[in-house]
């Protein structure tokens, strides 16, 4: 397994207190000089300090994974609770409301109080980039490393947001509202996050770095794939009579990354530790600290609480189809994430030789091709020990199958519920008529009169 590198959240900075002398003048004068607290910070460190010196290349790099970690670490529980992966047993209202169905609802206490963090990754990948390619371009680049991570720090928060939103904003100015880009113009995210995925790439080959050209074709591949998805199901809007996805683009990307990766366990998963453990909330501490959200009843069997998987194997319910047995894919997802033993610290997923094989073998069921399909799913199968599938259930059972595990809590199964119109299990009927993503939340547009108007209104796809 392949992680990176966390990043400690910065402290809270104490307010200057302003010392009020009411002192005769004299006296005042020798006051102030003795005790003002108008000195100078000699930690403050300005933006314009920040364009000069290279050496801060590393920790910019740092936030910007930390900014990322946070937003995907939330983007898993929200498309969990959306999805069957995960349900509600808890107090918070919103949780339930997620799980019911209600997902386009911008006043949602978590959608609401996630976009400002996956935002904030967004906006700082693009003042990044830009400052490492300065400090490359003039020779002061300290590790060379630091520019192809943050190409793929930043196709990786451009990919996420894609994948989950209705529409999104993106602005250059702290200072200045923007417009949203349009529902129809969401395909761009998947082209943004190619073009820094290209540059991470050339950079990472010109390093001759394995490790990162590995990652960087797994996100090139998933963005692709992504997009192709995107297409199915947003242009036009429904449910696509054939949802299986044969993109030449992320075909390719899929196979060169898995000769990068090396191996069919690689997988490169964020780190999620006590220092940085989520943004508004963390999908681990809602799991198992505050009990809000547990693991969906497709995938385990509840302890009489109703709070958390029975202990071991006898927890798991999801059963693999081939061997009618406890799926031991779903044993180590649970393992991972889902118990009180897994701490609230749980880390995601964002690229994986698992999820190449997974596009190859849909492109492969695609085009009929059964030999290559079943080259690349008993891959899959392989790495969880599972014995080969020789034809039974159907392929399209299985590969849906293999892909709910496979990419558990990685932010898949919300489209594949849309794609392969299966409902989720705690849906209410007037949900999940048409796919429905994550809206502009309702406090950016509050503050933002450029955002959809009014605040609590729904988008179009998800009244």
């Amino acid at each position: 397994m392949m992680s990176g590198t966390p990043h400690d959240r910065p402290k809270r900075q104490p307010r200057r207190r302003t010392l009020v002398v009411t002192a005769l003048a004299s006296l005042a004068l020798s006051a102030c000089q003795m005790f003002s607290t108008e000195v100078k910070n000699p930690n403050a460190v300005t933006e314009d300090a920040i364009a000069e010196a290279a050496s801060a290349a590393s920790s910019l790099v740092i936030g910007l994974y930390g900014a990322v970690n946070a937003a995907g670490n939330q983007l898993a529980g929200v498309t969990g609770a959306a999805s069957d992966e995960l349900m509600w047993v808890g107090s918070r209202e919103y949780w339930n409301l997620l799980d019911i169905g209600d997902i386009g609802d911008p006043q949602n206490e978590y959608t609401d109080g996630l976009y400002p963090f996956v935002s904030q990754a967004r906006w700082l990948a693009n003042y990044t980039v830009p400052k490492l390619e300065g400090y490359d371009k003039s020779g002061a680049l300290r590790s060379r490393a630091d520019l192809p991570q943050a190409y793929f720090l930043s196709g990786t928060i451009y990919t996420l947001i894609g994948e989950h939103y209705e529409d999104f904003i993106i602005a250059s100015d702290r200072t200045k509202n923007a417009a949203p880009i349009g529902e129809l113009n969401m395909r761009s995210m998947f082209d943004s996050a190619v073009v820094n995925l290209d540059k991470g790439l050339a950079a990472a080959t010109a390093l001759n770095n394995q490790p990162l050209r590995g990652r960087i074709l797994g996100m090139r591949a998933r963005a692709k794939y992504s997009k192709a998805v995107w297409g199915t199901l947003r242009a036009p809007r429904g449910f696509p009579a054939n949802p299986l996805i044969n993109d030449a683009g992320a075909n390719a990307d899929a196979s060169a990354a898995l000769t990068a990766m090396g191996s069919d366990a690689f997988r490169y998963r964020f780190d999620v530790v006590t220092t940085n453990n989520g943004g508004y909330f963390s999908t681990g501490f809602e799991m198992n600290q505050r009990l809000e959200l547990r693991a969906g009843n497709r995938y385990i069997v509840a302890n009489s609480a109703g709070t958390s998987p029975l202990v071991g194997i006898a927890g798991i319910r999801l059963v693999d189809p081939v061997t009618n047995q406890a799926d031991p894919a779903t044993l180590k997802n649970i393992d991972e994430c889902c118990r009180l033993a897994s701490t609230q610290n749980v880390g995601w997923t964002a690229t994986s030789a698992k999820e190449m094989r997974l596009i190859l073998a849909e492109a492969a069921l695609a085009t009929n091709n059964t030999a290559d399909f079943t080259t690349q799913i008993n891959a899959v199968r392989t790495v969880d020990g599972l014995p080969a599938w020789t034809g039974t259930p159907a392929a399209r059972d299985l590969l849906v199958h293999e892909r709910s595990v496979s990419l558990f809590l990685q932010g898949r199964r919300l489209t594949d519920h849309y794609r392969f119109q299966i409902r989720a299990d705690r849906w209410i009927a007037a949900r999940g008529a048409r796919p429905c993503f994550f809206p502009i939340s309702s406090n950016e547009r509050q503050q933002n009169l450029l955002a959809p108007q009014p605040a609590q209104d729904r988008p179009a796809a998800c009244q």
